[in-house]
């Protein structure tokens, strides 16, 4: 994707990206819900000019000194710090279930994982939810509006742009810290995440006929999916899937102990030697 896509939601990015992943390998129409489609192009050229001109080559450099695996504990840093915002969501779209989900993980992070830098709680199985102020105000009613594409931001419509405001004056640690320590740490996090997707959004950009299209329905859906907590259901899902299965093997693993412990499957076995 471009800058936008990473730059105002560090979760819904994650989400935005892996959508776009999912609709490189399906036929989808263009959604047609964008009469501001002319002033969204210009916007979306400039912050395609931004990305390849200015923001990938420090991504690219960024990723040439520094090892995989301290982008990704970086990243996790400031993942740790953003569930102060997702904690919130969950609270203000009655979620107990996910509170305490996003309590336990934070817990786990921020001490076994020491500040946050290894993520232990997803190795304890504790999943990571994806909530945001544009999903709380989805979750009671308020409609999306039209598609739109801000400037350094990119993807948004009326809803979340509101939202994005909420969520960057509710991070908590922007009463503690000089206005330019606050944007300097948000543009670090944001170049350390774009530096993660180089390849998947370089792979994005080439695959697309047209990209603002692909851009703009990655983007739309996976905000109808987060509202409609689709992907929270469908990993719930898989997990109880997984666990059922699971079960089922140690089941037959244990049907198999007994049969080979008779006694009559001890003397055929002795009779076959």
């Amino acid at each position: 994707m471009t800058v936008g896509l990473l730059m105002p939601r560090r979760a819904t990015s994650v989400a935005v990206v892996l959508t776009a992943a999912l609709l490189c390998a399906t036929s989808v129409q263009a959604r047609e819900d964008d009469p501001w489609q002319a002033m969204n192009r210009r916007t979306f050229a400039f912050n395609e000019w931004l990305d390849t001109s200015v923001l990938m080559p420090v991504a690219k450099a960024w990723d040439f000194v520094t090892p995989d695996a301290v982008q990704t504990g970086i990243a996790n840093v400031f993942e740790t710090w953003d569930m102060v915002l997702v904690l919130g969501n969950d609270i203000l779209q009655l979620k107990p279930r996910q509170a305490a989900e996003d309590v336990a993980r934070t817990l786990v992070n921020v001490t076994v994982g020491i500040v946050g830098i290894f993520d232990v709680a997803s190795k304890l199985g504790i999943p990571r939810n994806q909530e945001d102020f544009g999903q709380t105000l989805g979750y009671w009613g308020v409609p999306p509006g039209p598609y739109l594409v801000l400037p350094i931001f990119g993807p948004s419509n009326p809803r979340d742009t509101i939202g994005l405001i909420a969520d960057t004056a509710s991070r908590p640690w922007t009463y503690f810290v000089d206005w330019y320590v606050s944007i300097s740490l948000s543009v670090f996090d944001f170049m350390n995440l774009r530096t993660i997707y180089l390849g998947e959004i370089e792979d994005l950009r080439d695959s697309a006929l047209d990209y603002y299209v692909f851009q703009r329905n990655a983007y739309v859906q996976s905000r109808e999916f987060a509202v409609s907590d689709l992907e929270y259901k469908q990993e719930q899902d898989q997990g109880e899937k997984e666990q059922e299965h699971a079960q089922q093997l140690q089941q037959e693993s244990v049907q198999k102990q007994e049969q080979a412990q008779k006694p009559g499957a001890r003397a055929t076995a002795g009779g076959e030697q």
